[in-house]
């Protein structure tokens, strides 16, 4: 009897974690779906910040994008284009930039793609080059303890930008007012809401890409005249929606 019940306990269980995980699938590609229609960048990126934050139940989150240089060479900063904040609502902060070393948190994974999850950001190893910049919480009372952070990538797997996730909490919808209620609800970000972000943010990069791009080609229409103009029209499109049509049919390809 013993035996047939555990059995149950764990068929039970087995069957609530694949609905789990049917449930975060459709999530995901609803989520992939709207951010895969949205041309509007900033719409874009609070929608890209906001779902992962909710799905991860974390307080809050800055996003930055890499800033592009025209000369053609390695990028060597991130912009910092929004965050947001549960426990501070009526943030408002102005656009700042990030150098991609490995001395912040922002910046070391735009250095090498590598994704950081942090426990408590008070008490790094020793070992660990980068560091977090405590003006903000000094500045505002907050408290940064757990974090989440992961470079955003295009369909080259070129680091377009980098999500970072602060403060995940027990409950949703908690407001994190003093150091003592930080230390009750904020949990460290398990393995199964990286995965989660990193899916989105996978989707985020190459929706931020063709956004980027979209800008990029409707800025060249309404300017476009000359000859010399039409032709640059033609090889941005040549160089980057051929390539990427190309490849999305090879996919569909190889997986028939």
């Amino acid at each position: 009897a013993f035996r047939h019940a555990a059995s149950l306990v764990a068929t039970h269980a087995s069957q609530a974690e694949r609905s789990v995980r049917h449930q975060e699938l459709a999530e995901l590609t609803r989520v992939g779906v709207a951010l895969s229609t949205e041309r509007d960048l900033l719409s874009l990126l609070e929608m890209i910040l906001s779902q992962s934050r909710r799905i991860t139940s974390s307080d809050a989150g800055p996003l930055y994008l890499v800033e592009r240089r025209d000369d053609g060479e390695p990028p060597t900063t991130l912009l910092f284009k929004l965050a947001q904040n549960s426990s501070l609502p009526d943030l408002s902060l102005a656009e700042s930039t990030v150098p991609i070393d490995h001395c912040s948190l922002a910046g070391y994974p735009a250095a090498p793609g590598e994704t950081l999850v942090i426990g408590d950001v008070y008490f790094l190893s020793k070992d660990v080059p980068y560091m977090l910049n405590r003006s903000f919480d000094e500045k505002f009372g907050y408290r940064t303890k757990s974090a989440l952070v992961i470079p955003m990538k295009t369909h080259r797997d070129e680091i377009i930008g980098v999500l970072q996730l602060i403060n995940r909490k027990r409950d949703p919808q908690a407001k994190l007012t003093s150091p003592s209620v930080t230390e009750r609800e904020v949990l460290s970000y398990d393995q199964r809401s990286v995965e989660l972000v990193t899916a989105l943010a996978s989707q985020a990069g190459v929706a931020i890409e063709n956004s980027l791009l979209y800008k990029d080609i409707e800025r060249l229409f309404q300017s476009a005249g000359a000859a010399d103009e039409r032709r640059e029209l033609l090889g941005l499109i040549e160089r980057n929606i051929r390539p990427r049509i190309q490849e999305q049919l090879a996919d569909f390809v190889d997986r028939q």
